[in-house]
């Protein structure tokens, strides 16, 4: 092994300096992981749900295609706004749960009606009650990613903080696929296929527990890592839209990491958009389907704590840049499956080792958390909101977009969603969509990221030249007496772990 790379991989000696250096409880990682976890069953659907709507309500896959995209025509201006507008909400006054709250309650209203449609469905129905739940998505989770980002500033207890939240989102996914069996055990529904009948089951419990959750969340989990310097901004200080533009344009990291980002976000979004109509309508797999998605999320659980282990003791980009390669072989290799006696068990092998691989993502959100360490060393602003909705946009409304040109894709190339058997020319079409380009976007990404500036000695060389700015100003601010923002009123101190003098640290 060349050195250069040996080094890349090789156990980094402890940073000198952690600020804020802490192991986070258990209590508090599981508090603000709540909502994600019903927010993971909310979003168990949204790669499949436009391929119930075209089955079982008989809209065809054009206008369900159409509809998609015009939901997400606003999404590059509402994410960014969002972002920003949530950044100012929390230099204004320290918190972003007034954002926690309407993006729930917005939420719960969207997926009630997604979910739960009349007899007379139309495509005009899906679009608008998609577009709600979509807006109320935005509004919960980019402040809710920005916040993840301030409850420490330790390169192992960041890792971890994302781990847990990736794990959140992926057992959600896996208890909703487990509702089709649960509508057929309480007599909703007298099949585990995934139709209008457990999509209903499945709204009635993401109404409840979302609030729930979200409730758990703002009255444990502080505002912020008391050991951090407040970010408050001066009465009056308005932020303008050139000076979010240049806090991107000159975050060289920021940008390379979204270049690495995009081709995964925009392939593997096809391919989720087209999973459902590969293995039923394709490979006729429908009653076999929530199994092997609910297998594959659970390897993904089980890869999440994997990656999030390499993640804290390799170079985190190195790992990412390992896990999109075998992603990218794996995912290929589905090109191979046709209908058939073996397609079954080669889809229960197959797809699992996909979404295990792909559970390496999880390192770009604690990467994330680095460059945004880096962006307010450079602006002396916190835009944790504004970037956490970039990565945000990629991963959910692009995937969005994606899904939608891969039905469009796989409709130019003759795919009929409502027969059993297809044409060469829509075979070819859908193992485009759902394989190969998929495969393509995650090996150009990992080629993209293999050399990604932001290494661990220059994230502990940011953190020590953020901490002797934050003591140099906060020794020069004359004493006024006004309380810190970092305490919270209703969370103590010390729930976030012992001080940052204790040299015995724990992971998890």
């Amino acid at each position: 092994m060349p050195n250069r790379l040996k080094r890349s991989w090789q156990h980094a000696e402890p940073d000198p300096v952690e600020p804020g250096t802490k192991p986070l409880k258990h209590g508090l990682l599981i508090s603000f992981t709540l909502p994600t976890i019903v927010l993971g069953v909310m979003h168990g659907p949204e790669g499949l749900i436009q391929g119930v709507y075209a089955e079982h309500a008989g809209i065809s896959l054009g206008s369900l295609a159409l509809a998609l995209l015009l939901t997400k025509v606003f999404d590059a201006v509402t994410y960014p706004l969002i972002g920003s507008l949530s950044d100012r909400t929390y230099a204004r006054t320290g918190s972003r749960r007034s954002w926690l709250i309407a993006g729930t309650a917005l939420s719960v209203v969207g997926i009630w009606f997604l979910l739960r449609p009349p007899g007379d469905v139309d495509v005009w129905y899906f679009g608008i009650w998609m577009a709600v739940t979509y807006l109320g998505w935005k509004i919960i989770e980019i402040p809710l990613q920005a916040w993840s980002y301030v409850l420490t500033s330790d390169y192992k207890q960041r890792a971890r903080v994302q781990g847990w939240r990736g794990m959140g989102q992926v057992f959600g996914q896996l208890l909703f696929f487990l509702i089709p069996l649960l509508a057929m055990q309480v007599g909703v529904s007298d099949t585990t296929e995934l139709n209008f009948d457990s999509l209903g089951l499945a709204a009635i419990i993401c109404v409840v527990a979302l609030p729930l959750a979200s409730l758990v969340l703002i009255l444990r989990v502080p505002n912020r890592d008391p050991l951090l310097p407040p970010q408050i901004a001066e009465p009056g200080t308005r932020m303008r839209w050139r000076e979010l533009w240049a806090s991107i344009r000159t975050n060289p990291p920021l940008l390379r990491l979204l270049a690495a980002f995009l081709p995964v976000n925009l392939l593997t979004g096809m391919s989720g958009g087209l999973v459902y109509l590969y293995m039923d309508t394709y490979l006729g797999l429908g009653a076999q389907l929530p199994a092997i998605l609910g297998i594959a999320l659970l390897t993904a659980i089980l890869g999440i704590p994997i990656w999030t282990a390499l993640s804290g003791r390799f170079e985190r980009h190195r790992v990412w840049a390992v896990a999109l390669v075998l992603g990218g072989l794996a995912c290929a290799s589905l090109a191979l499956v046709s209908p058939g006696h073996a397609s079954a068990a080669i889809c229960f092998m197959l797809y699992p080792v996909v979404t295990l691989v792909l559970a390496g993502t999880v390192a770009v959100y604690t990467m994330s958390a680095d460059i945004v360490d880096y962006g307010r060393l450079h602006t002396g602003r916190d835009h944790g909101g504004l970037y956490g909705s970039m990565f945000a946009f990629l991963q959910k409304s692009l995937q969005g977009v994606s899904a939608a040109i891969g039905l469009a894709l796989v409709g130019a190339f003759g795919f009929d969603a409502t027969s059993a058997t297809q044409t060469m020319s829509a075979v070819i079409g859908i193992k485009i969509g759902f394989a190969l380009a998929p495969a393509l976007g995650l090996l150009a990404a990992a080629a993209i990221i293999w050399n990604y500036p932001l290494n661990r000695a220059k994230v502990s060389e940011i953190q020590i030249k953020l901490a002797a700015r934050d003591a140099a100003e906060a020794a020069a601010e004359p004493l006024t007496g006004t309380p810190s923002i970092a305490t919270d009123a209703t969370t103590p101190a010390d729930a976030l772990g012992p001080r940052a003098d204790d040299t015995k640290q724990t992971d998890s």
